[in-house]
């Protein structure tokens, strides 16, 4: 039988988090906490301690790489994903160097997004 992998998504927008959400029924994922910026993230991250972290690059108040930072600091272990539409390859690139396993691009289709996930987890050892 197939682990859960526990997944915090984070994004400013609502109609975004829902959207990962229903991609992520019925697999391997599930979504135990959503957060709509940095903040939110850093305080759902240490009470529900996900696997994976998807991440939205651009985001008001605190952004994308600032709470990928002090996420790494509390726990370099996670697996994070970084989501962005805008995709500017020297963003990319230094969010790579960070830590970060993978990039998906906007718009997020189902089955290129599970078979990404799926393989950054069995990357990082994550058992599925």
């Amino acid at each position: 039988m197939s682990e859960i992998v526990k997944v915090m998504a984070v994004d400013d927008s609502k109609t975004m988090l829902a959207v990962i959400a229903a991609q992520l029924q019925r697999s391997n994922f599930a979504v135990v906490a959503t957060a709509l910026n940095g903040e939110q993230a850093l305080a759902k991250y240490q009470q529900h301690e996900p696997t994976l972290v998807l991440l939205d690059m651009v985001m008001p108040e605190m952004t994308g790489s600032e709470t990928l930072q002090t996420v790494l600091e509390a726990d370099n272990a996670v697996c994070i994903v970084m989501v962005s539409s805008t995709g500017r390859a020297e963003t990319v690139q230094d969010c790579l160097k960070r830590g970060v396993k993978s990039v998906l691009q906007n718009p997020l289709m189902k089955d290129t997004m599970l078979a990404m996930l799926n393989n950054v987890c069995q990357e990082a050892g994550v058992r599925l």
